[in-house]
């Protein structure tokens, strides 16, 4: 089979014990240019997960393998736009989950507090994520603004805490309030300052 990965292409036999070796591979070649890995693209179908698996189910009639790939500028630019769109759309909702804890929560309140969670941590993380980039001030196009957005996230952490407090505690007003005046200006501000960070139309980069 052939590897195709930027202007380069690997051969590989189609034998089960290679499959490591090609992993190995795209990766040492990932992690030498770094660029961060997107998904393959086998025989003409996108494989997006279980690639491991994928490949050693195929492994005997694999062909041809395309490596998709994301260089870090463009990882950074796809995040902050990815984000951006969930705290804008999550602002509204936000605000009426806290209504409904000033009132009465049923299941559906609490699974909405719940996915507000998984939100909030895959902000942290997906932030984490960038911020350990090597060189990021010449990548990202205001370095102050990101600082000042890293405080606000970080904000989040406290927040979440005293809000679990709340949670055992089944504080209700507290969680409301908590969600109304402490989570949704955290994500306000933080909106202002990603408006800021978002790349200009048509441009492939954040720089």
């Amino acid at each position: 089979m052939n590897i195709y990965i930027q202007d380069e292409v690997l051969e590989f036999d189609n034998d089960p014990k290679t499959t490591k070796q090609i992993f190995d591979a795209i990766n040492e070649y990932l992690n030498k240019r770094e660029l961060k890995f997107s998904h393959l693209i086998i025989d003409g179908i996108s494989v997006y997960e279980n690639l491991f698996t994928y490949f050693s189910d195929n492994i005997n009639k694999i062909e041809k393998v395309e490596v998709v790939l994301q260089t870090i500028p463009e990882l950074v630019n796809e995040t902050i736009i990815t984000t951006d769109n969930y705290i804008n759309n999550a602002i509204p909702l936000i605000t009426e989950l806290a209504e409904e804890f000033y009132q009465q929560p049923n299941d559906k309140t609490w699974l909405k507090l719940n996915d507000l969670f998984e939100g909030i941590q895959w902000v942290i993380e997906s932030l984490s994520q960038i911020d350990s980039i090597k060189n990021l001030n010449s990548i990202i196009n205001n370095y102050e603004i990101w600082n000042e957005y890293v405080q606000e996230v970080s904000k989040l952490s406290t927040i979440i805490s005293e809000l679990e407090v709340a949670i055992v505690g089944k504080d209700l007003i507290s969680i409301g309030d908590m969600v109304l005046y402490e989570i949704t200006p955290a994500f306000e501000s933080m909106s202002d300052k990603l408006g800021f960070l978002l790349p200009k139309m048509g441009d492939s980069s954040v720089s």
